[in-house]
C-alpha cells in the first residue's frame, strides 16, 4: 500500500454522517469501554447512548479532531435548536458569534485550527467536508435531472410503493453516469484525494455495486428515515428530517449529560497496543479497510487485539474493499452481522461484527 496523501491527514474529509449509529449501538451493547474510530464525530456521540463507562474517540487526523471538539465544545454551551443552527442544519446567521461563545472551551490545537477557518464556520461545518461537497454536487445533479423522481421517492408513503418508484425512474441505466461517477478512482483520488480510491474496482464494478445496494435498501425502509439516504440523495439535512441518532429530539440531552464519558486520543488502529486505553470490550471500526492493503489491515488488527479485553465486541463497516480477518483470535458473528446489515440505514456498507478471544494484552 502506498502512503494516503499528507493532504488526507491536514484536511477535513469528513463533516457530517455517512453511518447508521443505531448499528453500533446494537452491536456493541453491554460493552462498558469502546474504542471508536473519530471520522465525523457522529458515531463516537452516537455511543454515548451506550451505558459505556467510556468512549475512546481515536483519529490519526488532527483535523477530525479538531472537528469532534468542537461538536463537543458546541453541545455543551448550546440548547438543540442551536446547536443545528450553529452546525448548518437549520438556517442562523449568528455563527460566528456562538463561535466566539465557545471558542475558549476548545483545546488549544482545536482552537487554532477553528480560527483560521472561520469562514467554514459561518457557513456551517455539518456540509464543509470534501465528502459532503461531492454528495452536495452529486444532490444538486440529482435535482436537475431527477427532481420530481427524488421528491417522489422521498415521500413514498410505503416501502412497496417507494421500490416501484425506485424501479421505474431509477432503474439500472438511468443513473449510470452520475453513479460511476462516485464510484471512479479518479474522483476519489484527484478530486477528494481520497487514498481509498486506490482499492476501489473499476467504475462500472463500482456502479454496480452501489445500485445494487439502493435497489435492495428500496425494499428494505424508507429512505426519508435514514440519514444517509437523504443525504446521498438530496445533498443535505434539514432539522425535521433524518438526523443522526445522537442529534434526534429526544436525545440531545442525554448525549450533553453524556460528554464527560468521552476520551478523545491521537492515533490510528495500529497505535492502540502504545496508547493507555486500558483493556476495551467494544470497538467501533468504522470501514477501516477501504483505506489498507492486506498488511495495514494486520497491523490495525494487531493494534485493536493488543487493546482488546477478553470477548470483546466488534463492529466493522466494509465497503468495497473486503479481506479476511488475518487472525483466527477474531471471530465472526455470521447471523448477527447479516442482521445488522440487513437494517442498517447506511445502505453502502456490510456488516461484520463479532467477538475477540483474549489471551492477555
Amino acid at each position: 500500500m502506498s502512503e494516503p496523501p499528507l493532504e488526507f491527514f491536514a484536511s477535513l474529509n469528513f463533516s457530517s454522517s455517512n453511518e447508521d449509529g443505531e448499528t453500533e449501538l446494537a452491536a456493541l451493547a453491554g460493552a462498558r469501554r469502546i474504542v471508536c474510530l473519530t471520522g465525523t464525530g457522529t458515531r463516537v456521540l452516537d455511543l454515548l447512548l451506550s451505558d459505556a463507562d467510556e468512549v475512546i474517540a481515536l483519529d490519526a487526523n488532527p483535523v477530525q479532531n479538531a472537528l469532534l471538539a468542537l461538536k463537543v465544545a458546541a453541545i455543551e454551551y448550546l440548547d438543540r435548536d442551536g446547536y443545528l443552527a450553529f452546525l448548518g442544519i437549520a438556517p442562523g446567521g449568528e455563527r460566528l458569534k456562538q463561535y466566539a461563545g465557545i471558542r475558549d472551551r476548545l483545546p488549544a490545537a482545536a482552537r487554532d485550527y477553528w480560527d483560521r477557518n472561520r469562514r467554514m464556520i459561518a457557513s456551517g461545518v455539518w456540509l464543509a467536508g470534501k465528502w459532503e461537497r461531492l454528495l452536495g454536487w452529486n444532490g444538486r445533479f440529482l435535482a436537475m435531472v431527477r427532481g420530481q423522481a427524488v421528491a417522489a421517492l422521498m415521500n413514498a408513503p410505503s416501502i412497496d410503493e417507494q421500490a416501484r418508484i425506485w424501479r421505474r425512474s431509477f432503474a439500472p441505466g438511468r443513473l449510470r453516469g452520475a453513479i460511476e461517477a462516485i464510484g471512479r478512482d479518479l474522483v476519489w483520488r484527484m478530486v477528494m484525494r481520497e487514498p481509498a480510491g486506490a482499492f476501489l474496482p473499476g467504475a462500472r464494478e463500482a456502479g454496480r455495486r452501489i445500485e445494487a445496494d439502493f435497489e435492495r435498501a428500496s425494499r428494505s425502509f424508507l429512505f426519508r428515515q435514514s440519514d444517509v439516504a437523504t443525504l446521498a440523495l438530496r445533498g443535505r439535512h434539514c432539522p425535521d428530517g433524518a438526523l443522526p441518532v445522537h442529534l434526534r429530539a429526544g436525545n440531545y440531552d442525554r448525549i450533553r449529560a453524556g460528554l464527560p464519558r468521552l476520551r478523545p486520543l491521537v492515533g490510528g488502529l495500529a497505535d492502540l497496543a502504545r496508547l493507555d486505553t486500558g483493556a476495551c470490550d467494544g470497538f467501533s471500526l468504522s470501514d477501516f479497510g477501504s483505506y489498507c492493503g492486506p498488511a495495514d489491515y494486520a497491523a490495525c488488527w494487531q493494534g485493536v487485539m493488543a487493546a482488546a479485553a477478553p470477548g470483546a465486541r466488534y463492529c466493522e463497516r466494509i465497503f468495497m474493499n473486503e479481506m479476511d480477518v488475518p487472525s483466527a483470535r477474531i471471530r465472526i458473528d455470521r447471523h448477527l452481522s447479516e442482521g445488522l446489515t440487513d437494517v442498517d440505514k447506511s445502505i453502502i456498507y456490510r456488516i461484520r461484527a463479532g467477538t475477540i478471544d483474549g489471551v492477555g494484552r
